[in-house]
C-alpha cells in the first residue's frame, strides 16, 4: 500500500452529504483514490551521498569528452535504481521527457531539457483527467525519480497514491516453482552486466541495438592487463579444434538427461541444456586440469562428470553449480536465462585467462583478431568468439575511421513488419548502415563532426552463433514482446559479414519463454544424437521437426557447418 505522503487541508465549507445509492458513492471514492496528485511543497531533502557521487562521476566524464563513458555510467545506475525492491513511493514522470531519456540511454545524443510535469496537472493540482499511463506518463520509484530530478531538475514532483487495497481482493497466488522472472535490466537499454567481460555497447547508436562484446575496449589509448598463466591443454585447444574435422557422433556425447527444479532454476536448466548439446565445449572443459580458486570450471567439470556417470532420460540436480552461482542468482529469485548464460561462460573463461582489457590501436580487423586470439586460447572464446568492425565515415577528410570489437552474442531488437517477425529481418535492422546525431571526432584528421554515418559488420565469425532476442523492455513501459518469431533451421549471414568468411550455419539449440514481464517459464530444445529434444526441467521429450514451430524463442544457438 503506497501512503499519499500529505494530510489534507481543512475546508469551512459544508462537507457533501454521501449519495445515498451505495453503488454511486463507491465509484466516486474509487475514481478519488486513482488520482495523482502534487503534495503540498515539503523541506528540502538530504542528498543521497552515494547518489550525489554517481552525479559528479557521470557529470566529471561528460566534462572530459568521454560521452559514451559517461552513458554507461548513468545506465548502470538508473537500472540499479529502478530494479530496486521494495519502494512504496511512486512518482509520475511526463511520457515524452522519459522516451527522451531512454534514447539518450541508448547511446543516442539528445537534448535533455529540465523535467517538465505540468501537462500532467489539472484542476487543484490534481492529474487531469483522461491522462493513461504509459501513453502520458511513466512510473518511476522514489530512487529513480530523486536521480533524474537531481541531474536534470524540474518538475513539479507528482506523487502516485494507488487505490486502497480491500479486504475482499484476492491476494495474488505465488508463481509455480518451475516459472522464472524475465530480466530485471531494462532491455531498451545500453546494458552492462556486473561482470566486466559482458559490456553489451554499441555506442552512439539510434536505435534499441545491443551488441554483447566479452571485453570492454577502448580504441584511444593502449594499456593491457597481462592475462594469468593458462593451462596447456586450453592453449592447444584451438589449434586442434581448428585442424580435425569432427564426427557427426562425437565419442564424447553426454548421455541425455533432464535436471531437477526444486525452486526456481528453469532459466539455469534451459541454459544449461543448451550447453550441454555443444560436444566440443564438453570434452574441452573436462580436458583442463582444473587449478586452486577455480570455483566455475570445477562446478562445471563436476556436472559433467555426474552426467557421464548417469543413466540416460533419468534425473540429476545441477548441484554444483547452484551452489556456486549461488551469490549472483538467488535461489529463491527468478532470474533471465540469456543472463545466466553469459555469466557462467564468463567466469569460466575469467578464471583460465584471467582478466583483459584491451585498449590498444590496430591497423586492420586481422591484426586487432590475432592480437584477441593470441591472449585468447580458452575453450570459451576457440567455441563462442568472433568479431565486429564498425565503420565510422568523416565528413572533413572523407575517410573511413574503423574499430573492432569482440562478441560472444548478439543481442537483437525485434523488428516488426507486415508479415510478421523474422530472424532475418532483425539482423538487417541491426545492422542497417545509421546517420548518428552526434559530435564525433575522426582519429584521422582530427576534426570534430556534428553527425556521422556509421555501419557495423561482422568481421570474424564464430564457431557457434548465440542470438538473443530483445523480448523484454521496463523503461519507459514495462512489457514483453510476446509476437511470434520466424527462424530458420539453416542460416547464412554473409550480407552481414566482410568477405571471404565462412557464414553458413544450423541450428542447435534454443531456449524459449513463456508468459509475462512480471513471471515465466523457460524450457530448451536442443539436438543431440541427430534427433531434436525438448528439455523442460525433469522432462525430456523426443520432438523431431518441431523445434522451429515453437514461435515464442528467446535464445538461438547456431553451429557453423
Amino acid at each position: 500500500m503506497f501512503c499519499c505522503g500529505s494530510k489534507k487541508k481543512k475546508s469551512n465549507a459544508k462537507p457533501e452529504e454521501p449519495s445515498t445509492n451505495s453503488d454511486t458513492h463507491s465509484i466516486k471514492k474509487e475514481e478519488e483514490s486513482q488520482k495523482v496528485y502534487v503534495p503540498p511543497p515539503a523541506p528540502t531533502k538530504p542528498i543521497d551521498q552515494e547518489m550525489l557521487k554517481q552525479i559528479q562521476n557521470i557529470n566529471d566524464l561528460r566534462n572530459r569528452g568521454l560521452y559514451e563513458k559517461s552513458v554507461e555510467c548513468e545506465h548502470d545506475y538508473i537500472t540499479q535504481l529502478i530494479n530496486k525492491e521494495n519502494m512504496q513511493q511512486q512518482f509520475a514522470l511526463e511520457f515524452k521527457w522519459a522516451v527522451n531519456y531512454t534514447n539518450h540511454l541508448k547511446g543516442k545524443k539528445t537534448e535533455i531539457r529540465s523535467i517538465n510535469n505540468q501537462n500532467l496537472l489539472g484542476p487543484n493540482q490534481q492529474i487531469r483527467s483522461g491522462l493513461q499511463q504509459d501513453k502520458d506518463y511513466v512510473v518511476l520509484n522514489e530512487p529513480a525519480w530523486n536521480f533524474v530530478m537531481q541531474m536534470y531538475g524540474g518538475g513539479p514532483e507528482v506523487k502516485i497514491m494507488p487505490p486502497p487495497k480491500r479486504e475482499s481482493q484476492a491476494q495474488p497466488t505465488s508463481l509455480s516453482n518451475t516459472y522464472s522472472k524475465p530480466p530485471k535490466q531494462p532491455q531498451s537499454m545500453i546494458q552492462t552486466q556486473t561482470n566486466s567481460r559482458f559490456i553489451q555497447y554499441k555506442p552512439m547508436n539510434q536505435t534499441v541495438s545491443v551488441m554483447t562484446t566479452p571485453k570492454s575496449v577502448d580504441r584511444q589509448t593502449s594499456q593491457i592487463i597481462e592475462p594469468q598463466p593458462r593451462n596447456d591443454s586450453a592453449q592447444n585447444y584451438r589449434k586442434g579444434y581448428q585442424e580435425q574435422k569432427r564426427p557427426s557422433i562425437s565419442s564424447g556425447q553426454l548421455p541425455i538427461i533432464g535436471l531437477r527444479n526444486p525452486r526456481y532454476y528453469c532459466y539455469l536448466n534451459s541454459a544449461l541444456q543448451v550447453l550441454l548439446s555443444i560436444d566440443s565445449l564438453s570434452e574441452g572443459i573436462l580436458a583442463i586440469q582444473p587449478k586452486y580458486g577455480q570455483k566455475y570450471l570445477t562446478a562445471y567439470q563436476e556436472l559433467l562428470r555426474t552426467i557421464k556417470r548417469t543413466g540416460s532420460f533419468s534425473a540429476i540436480a545441477a548441484q554444483s553449480v547452484w551452489e556456486t552461482c549461488s551469490g549472483k542468482f538467488q535461489f529463491n529469485q527468478q532470474q533471465d536465462s540469456h543472463e545466466f548464460l553469459l555469466f557462467f561462460l564468463g567466469k569460466i573463461q575469467e578464471e583460465l585467462v584471467g582478466k583483459y582489457k584491451n585498449k590498444q590501436e590496430f591497423n586492420s580487423a586481422e591484426q586487432a583478431w590475432s592480437d584477441y586470439t593470441s591472449k585468447n586460447q580458452d575453450i570459451i572464446d576457440v567455441i563462442f568468439a568472433g568479431q565486429s568492425t564498425s565503420q565510422s565515415f568523416c565528413k572533413s577528410c572523407n575517410q573511413v575511421c574503423e574499430g573492432y570489437d569482440p562478441i560472444w552474442d548478439l543481442s537483437l531488437p525485434i523488428s516488426k513488419s507486415y508479415t510478421g517477425i523474422d530472424l532475418i529481418d532483425c539482423l538487417k535492422s541491426y545492422y542497417r548502415e545509421e546517420v548518428i546525431n552526434d559530435t564525433w571526432k575522426c582519429d584521422k584528421c582530427k576534426k570534430t563532426n556534428k553527425s556521422v554515418k556509421r555501419k557495423m559488420f561482422i568481421s570474424q565469425t564464430p564457431q557457434y552463433l548465440i542470438i538473443q532476442f530483445k523480448r523484454f523492455t521496463t523503461f519507459p513501459t514495462s512489457q514483453k514482446i510476446n509476437d511470434s518469431i520466424s527462424y530458420t533451421e539453416k542460416l547464412d549471414i554473409q550480407e552481414f559479414c566482410s568477405k571471404g568468411l565462412q557464414t553458413k550455419y544450423k541450428l542447435k539449440a534454443l531456449i524459449t519463454h513463456m508468459g509475462q514481464i512480471n513471471g515465466g517459464h523457460y524450457k530448451a530444445y536442443a539436438e543431440r544424437y541427430d534427433n531434436w529434444y525438448l528439455f523442460d526441467d525433469e522432462t525430456v521429450s523426443k520432438i523431431n521437426g518441431k523445434q522451429l514451430s515453437d514461435r515464442s524463442a528467446y535464445v538461438l544457438l547456431y553451429q557453423k557447418y
